[in-house]
């Protein structure tokens, strides 16, 4: 009787370790499997950034990305579509396409087939890199930009644009960047008399005076080198 209730405690245990190695395995295989998405995300968050700088190249004079080259509007049959949904109201006999997503006709501004609340038809233009103006506003993608002075507007590259008194990245001010010194450089760096900016968004202990872009998303000044924006 000792001997068989031995094998059985025996027996159970062996079970018991073995759940356990099991449940052991599956845990590591669960952090690798996080830890690999992890790395892959910020893998992608830097392709992304690269990617849409290399694409930087695929504009034309007036930034007119390739996404907006082919059209989606279509004026047919007395009838204006946008991606194959027909914009209820619009003129077909007065309407015009313009780049980045833009139309108008003689009564409304539209961005991507939507209307846009307040923009002016007839004095509405496009400046590039998604920006357009009226008389009265600034828009970046169809969004008005709050505060932003449609008088002395105007689009640098790469995304940058400014006025007399803000400089803006992406339709979004850039605060404390001085627009009289404001400079773009390329893949995404600009700078003014006392800093140093990445897409927007300035690059902490960059000199200016010193700092040049390279290639590649690369740059450096006296003292640092950067990668996309990033010191390494």
């Amino acid at each position: 009787m000792k001997k068989v209730l031995f094998l059985l405690f025996t027996l159970v245990g062996l079970a018991v370790e073995s759940v356990s190695a099991q449940s052991r395995h599956d845990n590591l295989s669960s952090e690798s499997e996080s830890a690999q998405s992890y790395q892959e995300d910020l893998i992608g968050d830097r392709g992304a950034v690269q990617g849409r700088h290399e694409g930087h190249l695929n504009h034309d004079a007036y930034g007119q990305s390739e996404r907006h080259r082919h059209s989606p509007y279509l004026v047919s049959n007395n009838r204006v579509f946008f991606e194959g949904k027909e914009i209820k109201g619009a003129s077909a006999s007065r309407f015009e396409i313009l780049r980045d997503g833009y139309a108008k006709d003689i009564w409304n501004v539209y961005y991507r087939g939507m209307k846009l609340s307040g923009a002016t038809p007839s004095s509405f233009k496009v400046l590039g890199y998604g920006y357009a103006k009226d008389t009265w506003n600034v828009y970046y993608n169809g969004t008005k930009i709050n505060g932003a002075s449609s008088n002395n507007f105007s689009v640098l590259s790469d995304w940058y644009a400014k006025d007399t008194w803000n400089v803006y990245f992406d339709g979004v001010k850039i605060n404390g960047a001085t627009p009289s010194s404001f400079k773009v450089l390329r893949d995404g760096y600009a700078k003014d008399t006392w800093n140093v900016y990445f897409d927007g968004i300035k690059i902490n202990g960059a000199t200016p005076s010193s700092f040049k872009v390279l290639h590649d998303g690369y740059a450096e000044d006296t003292w640092n080198t950067y990668y996309w924006g990033r010191k390494i």
